[in-house]
């Protein structure tokens, strides 16, 4: 086990460890550290970026959970009605492929969609005579472009949790809730979501990691943070603060708060939805 820990306190956990050490220092790259305390942790909090910043995270947070949770799962059950084998296959590769290409290729792609003058999604607009529009650049519209490219890119993979999760379901209760006279929704609300509950926790985390560090690609690609920092988030703000102001020790500290917010969020998920998962089915 020698190699890998080493690997790990020199790549991940030893960068931590100084990241944290430098949140508490003014430098920018190249003078002499100076040491500030807690200046940047308690300063952060009156910088218009910072907060516009946190109030984007929470809010991509929320938007994304029906494209990471409700939308996979609703596929997922739809996929398994489906009779022929073939058929059901070329769903799940059809709706799995976002998640394997690459985010950066993703949104390129993407660009080209919102693109107003020639994209595909304002020619579909124009034809119903509702378009153009300018996704990317108008206030009202670019905070919902972003959610949108980060829950086409992650949906894929959470609707094959989910079909596993259902899978793993015995037939015989759903035999049984049909015999009593169960609706399908009665099947679905009394017997398969209750033990869909480990299913729906991990989902749930990952959605949250996810929300967390993963939207910086369509943000720093597709906007930039604009228009008027609108789709800008706490992930963006540190690559702001650290390698265009190059005040590094304000991108620490954000980082710092970024981890601490997100690990309290995981923590009480985990202490409200653990309570009541079963994990015997």
């Amino acid at each position: 086990m020698l190699p890998a820990i080493a690997f790990f306190v020199v790549f991940k956990y030893g960068p931590m460890l100084f990241g944290l050490a430098l949140s508490f220092f003014k430098w920018n790259f190249i003078g002499p550290m100076h040491w500030v305390g807690f200046s940047n942790y308690t300063g952060m909090f009156n910088r218009e970026l910072f907060v516009v910043a946190l109030k984007n995270t929470v809010g991509y947070t929320v938007a994304l959970l029906p494209l990471q949770i409700v939308l996979p799962l609703v596929l997922a059950m739809l996929i398994l009605q489906v009779s022929k084998k073939w058929a059901s296959d070329v769903f799940k590769v059809t709706m799995f492929m976002p998640s394997i290409l690459s985010f950066s290729i993703t949104c390129m792609v993407w660009m080209w969609v919102f693109n107003p003058s020639f994209g595909s999604l304002n020619a579909i607009l124009a034809f119903f005579g509702v378009g153009p529009r300018s996704w990317l650049n108008d206030e009202n519209l670019a905070f919902w472009s972003i959610v949108l490219v980060s829950g086409w890119k992650s949906f894929g993979y959470n609707m094959i949790i989910f079909i596993a999760g259902l899978s793993a379901i015995s037939d015989e209760l759903i035999e049984a809730a049909m015999i009593d006279g169960a609706t399908p929704w009665q099947i679905f609300w009394k017997v398969k979501w209750p033990l869909l509950g480990p299913t729906t926790f991990f989902v749930f985390i990952t959605s949250l990691i996810f929300a967390a560090d993963k939207a910086f690609v369509p943000i720093n690609i597709l906007t930039q943070g604009g228009p008027h920092n609108v789709t800008t988030n706490l992930a963006h703000a540190i690559y702001l603060y650290g390698f265009q102001v190059f005040n590094i020790g304000l991108a620490n500290s954000v980082s710092i708060f970024t981890f601490l917010l997100f690990l309290i969020m995981t923590f009480v998920a985990m202490r409200v939805m653990g309570r009541r998962i079963n994990y015997e089915i």
